[in-house]
């Protein structure tokens, strides 16, 4: 539902009266509170616009300073501090921020809240660097990202920040990365390469994002954790019908394609799976990406297969009648749902 500013003042004080007086429970209310959307003017886009600019700066200089060793070294000395001094100051930083923006929150748009919260994860990665700096070990780093992971999975759930959630879910997947790299045998984790483990884990993702529904708590979320897996899951399979499940690429070399294309017929049925899914349970995301891969995937074996040997010209006719038909197909299913949209209100 979108709102103009003072609309959305309205709506806000209805919702936190009938909460008051228990006609709303408090997940009701949060789920009410999401719903309301700001109802945006030209000035407010371009003002959007300026934010994710400045996010966009901030997150270029976090990358700077902390890339930048000697630029620390000279703050550290400056101020006479110590690591455990910069990350308990910036840990208290983060806890104001968070309490600040919490009570702030329902007066402000999500956009504006989300990259408020991304910059208090900022902040709290900051102080959880400097307390990493400490440990000395092989595994900091592994450390250092299931931390983040543990972290910003509890900021995200405590303020339903769906920006924060990504992080989180990022982190994860560059632990596992880590984690699977170092405790690998030959280039294999329990042997798989990378493209395999990563399909795993994808697979892994994309049910943790249906199962979301069920947690009361979690389900603010579970349309990004589908989303991610959903990714994750196909552009594994697409790798793997490329490199197979071989753990060094002079191994790949040295074999023929024909040898990986059972992994070709598995991301074919996947991605059939996913379009048939997603026209039965009108899921648009999974049907589109059913669609998306499985040309991927045909397109991908063309140039393995035939591009030597066909006629480049008539490679490109193909390729243009294929999404011309499928730009047609889109724009007359967009159609009809504006059909049906109009058929049904009043």
């Amino acid at each position: 539902m979108e709102a103009d500013k003072s609309e959305r003042k309205i709506l806000q004080q209805a919702i936190d009266e009938w909460e008051r007086s228990g006609k709303l429970t408090t997940e009701q209310a949060d789920d009410l509170r999401q719903s309301v959307e700001y109802k945006h003017s030209d000035r407010q886009q371009i003002a959007q616009y300026f934010f994710f600019i400045a996010l966009f700066c901030t997150l270029l200089a976090f990358g700077a300073i902390f890339i930048n060793e000697k630029l620390l070294e000279k703050i550290k000395l400056y101020f006479a501090w110590n690591d455990l001094v910069i990350a308990a100051i910036t840990a208290a930083l983060s806890v104001l921020w968070f309490w600040y923006i919490g009570r702030k929150r329902k007066y402000l748009s999500p956009t504006t809240y989300e990259i408020y919260m991304v910059l208090g994860g900022l902040s709290v990665l900051t102080s959880l660097i400097y307390i990493c700096k400490q440990i000395t070990t092989d595994t900091t780093y592994t450390t250092f990202l299931i931390l983040s992971f543990l972290l910003l999975s509890i900021l995200s759930i405590s303020f339903h920040s769906r920006a924060l959630w990504i992080g989180a879910i990022g982190a994860g997947m560059g632990w596992f990365g880590e984690f699977s790299t170092y405790h690998s045998t030959n280039n294999l984790f329990f042997g798989m390469n990378y493209p395999m483990r990563y399909t795993v884990l994808g697979l892994v993702i994309l049910i943790t994002g249906l199962l979301q529904g069920l947690i009361k708590p979690l389900s603010f979320s579970k349309r990004i954790t589908y989303t991610i897996g959903l990714v994750l899951l196909f552009c594994g399979l697409w790798g793997m019908s490329i490199f197979g499940n071989y753990n060094t690429l002079t191994g790949w070399q040295q074999v023929r394609q024909i040898h990986v294309l059972a992994y070709s017929i598995v991301f074919g049925i996947a991605s059939v799976i996913s379009f048939y899914l997603g026209i039965r349970y009108k899921d648009d995301l999974a049907r589109d990406f059913g669609v998306i891969f499985l040309l991927i995937n045909l397109y991908t074996r063309y140039f393995e297969y035939f591009w030597d040997s066909m006629n480049k010209g008539i490679f490109f006719l193909v390729l243009a009648v294929t999404f011309g038909l499928v730009g047609r197909w889109l724009e007359r299913n967009n159609r009809k749902h504006r059909k049906t949209g109009a058929v049904k209100q009043p």
